[in-house]
Parts: C-alpha cells; sequence; structure tokens
C-alpha cells in the first residue's frame, strides 16, 4: 500500500520527510493533517515540531 501525499502540501519536497510520505523528523508519529493538506505552511515553527521546519530538498525537484 503506497503513501497517499497532497499535491497542496510542501512535505514532499522537504528534506525531513521520511520514505512514507507521512512523518518526518519534525512529526516522527506522523505530520498533522493541516500540514498534509497544505492548510499549514510549515515554514515558521510549528506546535510539536521539534524545532523542526521546512527545508527544501534540492535532490526531490
Amino acid at each position: 500500500m503506497g503513501a497517499i501525499r497532497f499535491s497542496n502540501s510542501i512535505c514532499y519536497k522537504c528534506f525531513h520527510v521520511n520514505e512514507d510520505g507521512q512523518s518526518c523528523r519534525a512529526f516522527p508519529d506522523g505530520i498533522p493533517g493541516e500540514i498534509l493538506t497544505g492548510e499549514v505552511k510549515h515554514t515558521d515553527p510549528y506546535e510539536g515540531d521539534n524545532g523542526i521546519q521546512f527545508e527544501l530538498n534540492k535532490s526531490a525537484l
């Protein structure tokens, strides 16, 4: 079963995202829905993000 990726989310371009597309270093137990849907851009601190925000993964472009 493949991971669901949301086209409005910047997560798939992030250096910190895990292979499953649903978790990352900031949110190891799962990226909040409002970030996955793009409602919230994770370029600023977000509660529970362990001090890690979006960082462009240039190899994902």
